[in-house]
């Protein structure tokens, strides 16, 4: 039996309060004019002008790996405080068996969030009070982006159009800044990519530098730079998890996708590598109709469990990148979709690994909806808040400003300020207001600021009437 207890907000006596924890950032503009508070926060000045806890959680993981959880402190008698005890104790149970448990008695649901119970997954409690009382949860994931630079000229590739070779990247303390100032913003996933994140020669220091209180860390690779003394240095540095970008189970079809013969070989080698070493590791590949159909989605779930590798995340194929304007019909329909759900469901029945992670899922109806700027943004290497990955959009550059900041500035902008049940980047009337409309010139990622200076599309133009009747003769609905 594994027991913790965690301290969720405590209070400082001083002029004015001083709040800390994971759900400070929340709660304190409420609280800091309250009198019990006050009362509370004022026995911290007989104790030395010490700290007191307001409000904890007992955690408890008995034999059979069942999870519960209590509130403590004054706080803690409060019924909204039951409730969210709660609230975290049943979301947790409903999870069902882990993937694994860690040797420290850690349980691990997916490599995308931190591992339960711990400081950094008690954060995500901060987000859903801040749903409840904002309207908006907090960033929980940022995908940062700090090299353009590969190895491979991917035919599909959705960074291709970010890079500048005339403009130098963000330097180290550049990232470190970002990194900080997402971890305090809410963020418990950082995920570093590119481009080839390996190819950076600071990405260690990088890794290092994440708080693994306050966030895991991982990086999305094509594999080719996964040897023996890279691994060993992303151990030490303490990477959470690794997924290397697998395109087919044919090791020829994926090389020449990826332009660079024996790309599959290397990828396959470095990521076992990793596994042995002990990081998490999963595949990225994505489904298109024609995947689907042919039978290679299923293969590649097989050769993943054939690897022994822990995840597999199938994205939906998304129109970005060097495909941003490219012809929709390799887009998934709405059946396409379901299927794909269904494959989750009967291979994750029982939890075995690998555990298969569908967008179709996640990011549809049945899952959370779109991740892109409600819990989740993406900075690319010269610094520009974008969304998500696949989005060509940005809110400002972290050069110039606060990841808070640019952050408020997305979630309040007509495009990000509601949450929405399935991927924007896939529905019709949002790429007509937001995506067709930018250049083809660019520039990449296209500063929403600059839209005024464009003329809006006519929704009943020719146009605009073929981009929705293609969407819809596949099934895809805004």
């Amino acid at each position: 039996m594994r027991t913790e207890h965690f301290s969720l907000l405590k209070v400082k006596p001083g002029k004015p309060l001083q709040f800390s924890g994971p759900i400070a950032r929340v709660l304190a503009p409420h609280l800091k004019d309250n009198k019990m508070i006050k009362a509370i926060a004022s026995t911290g000045i007989l104790k030395g002008g010490n700290e007191i806890e307001l409000l904890g959680m007992k955690t408890e993981i008995s034999t059979d790996g069942t999870f519960s959880a209590w509130p403590t402190g004054p706080m803690g008698k409060l019924p909204q405080a039951k409730q969210a005890a709660e609230g975290v104790q049943s979301a947790i149970r409903k999870r069902g068996k882990p993937i694994m448990v860690r040797d420290n008695g850690t349980l691990v649901y997916t490599s995308y969030q931190p591992p339960v119970p711990t400081k950094a997954s008690m954060k995500l409690l901060g987000s859903r009070l801040s749903h409840e009382i904002n309207g908006h949860p907090q960033p929980t994931v940022c995908t940062l982006q700090v090299t353009t630079r590969c190895q491979a000229n991917c035919i599909h590739c959705s960074a291709a159009r970010h890079k500048r070779v005339q403009e130098p990247e963000m330097t180290t303390q550049d990232w470190k800044r970002v990194v900080r100032e997402s971890e305090q913003l809410g963020a418990v996933t950082i995920i570093f990519t590119g481009g080839e994140p390996l190819l950076r020669p600071d990405i260690f220091e990088l890794i290092d530098w994440v708080d693994k209180d306050e966030a895991v860390v991982g990086i999305f690779s094509n594999g080719l730079l996964l040897n023996d003394d890279n691994v060993k240095k992303l151990v030490d540095a303490g990477l959470w998890f690794i997924h290397v970008s697998i395109d087919s189970p044919n090791a020829e079809q994926h090389d020449e996708m990826r332009r660079v013969p024996g790309c599959f070989e290397k990828a396959i080698e470095g990521l076992t590598r990793a596994k042995e070493a002990g990081i998490l590791t999963g595949i990225s590949t994505y489904a298109t109709p024609e995947r689907l159909r042919n039978g290679q989605v299923v293969e590649l779930i097989e050769m993943t469990k054939r690897y022994g590798f822990d995840e597999i995340t199938i994205f939906d194929v998304v129109p970005t990148g060097r495909l941003l304007h490219e012809d929709r019909c390799h887009l998934l329909s709405d059946q396409d979709k379901e299927e794909l759900c269904k494959i989750e469901n009967e291979y994750n029945e029982g939890h075995p690994l690998p555990q298969v992670i569908t967008q179709a899922h996640v990011n549809g109806p049945t899952g959370i909806g779109c991740y892109a700027g409600w819990c989740q943004f993406y900075m690319t290497a010269y610094g520009e808040m974008t969304p998500c990955d696949f989005t060509p959009l940005h809110f400002g550059n972290a050069r110039d400003e606060s990841i808070e900041t640019l952050w408020n500035r997305m979630i309040g902008h007509d495009g990000y300020c509601y949450h929405k049940n399935s991927c924007r980047m896939q529905d019709p009337e949002f790429r007509t207001k937001w995506i067709d409309r930018i250049p083809l010139t660019g520039p990449f990622p296209y500063p929403v600021e600059k839209f005024s200076e464009l003329a809006e599309i006519d929704p009943d133009s020719e146009d605009v009437m073929e981009i929705a009747e293609g969407y819809s003769s596949i099934g895809i609905k805004g």
